[in-house]
């Protein structure tokens, strides 16, 4: 009965690490300068992965359209940085993107960071780069605007439901609790 027991409990513990390796991803062992290196074999680029020309080109992006793109900057801060809005039916996509110099004419973009908004209203819309908290311009600023009546007449949208920031230093859109004092250009005031 006792050789029974430790059979059962040799064949239960080599049973269950076993199957704890068959668990971990595949691994390609890399030599390099005598330090082994262990890297996944399914290693799959994600939309922060990849530099590209046109945010269309992106895989993630192919079932949407591309609204609006625009540079970003705030104080003595270089034009580094850039953001676009792509829409795919009741979701938008807003990007934070780094701007990559390539030494050729046409830079290059890196997705930093991503905000998704779904099912705003008929009289809802998405503002970027265009906007000022109390009183001083900050192109950094993403809102979601509440279309008035009268919006061909106003210069300004004050409307603002909700409100993101793109922080330079952390990389990333942070949203903005306190929105009062934020307000848009109407860019098609009258029109």
């Amino acid at each position: 009965m006792k050789k029974i027991s430790i059979f059962i409990v040799i064949f239960l513990t080599f049973s269950c690490s076993d199957s704890k390796r068959k668990k971990e991803p595949e691994r390609l062992q890399i030599k390099e300068k005598g330090i082994i290196i262990l890297k996944s074999k399914q290693t799959e680029k994600s939309i922060f992965d990849i530099v590209f020309r046109k945010i269309e080109d992106v895989e993630y992006f192919k079932d949407f359209q591309m609204n609006s793109g625009t540079v970003l900057n705030y104080g003595n801060s270089e034009w580094k940085y850039a953001s676009s809005v792509l829409q795919n039916k009741n979701k938008r996509i807003i990007t934070l993107e780094k701007i990559i110099e390539t030494g050729e004419s046409q830079s290059k973009f890196q997705i930093l960071d991503t905000l998704h908004i779904n099912n705003l209203t008929e009289n809802e819309f998405i503002s970027i780069g265009i906007c000022e908290k109390n009183g001083k311009v900050d192109s950094r600023i993403i809102t979601i605007i509440e279309r008035p009546e009268n919006a061909f007449n106003l210069e300004t949208f004050s409307e603002i439901k909700r409100a993101w920031k793109a922080n330079f230093k952390t990389e990333k859109i942070e949203k903005i609790s306190k929105i009062k004092g934020i307000r848009c250009m109407n860019e098609s005031s009258g029109i």
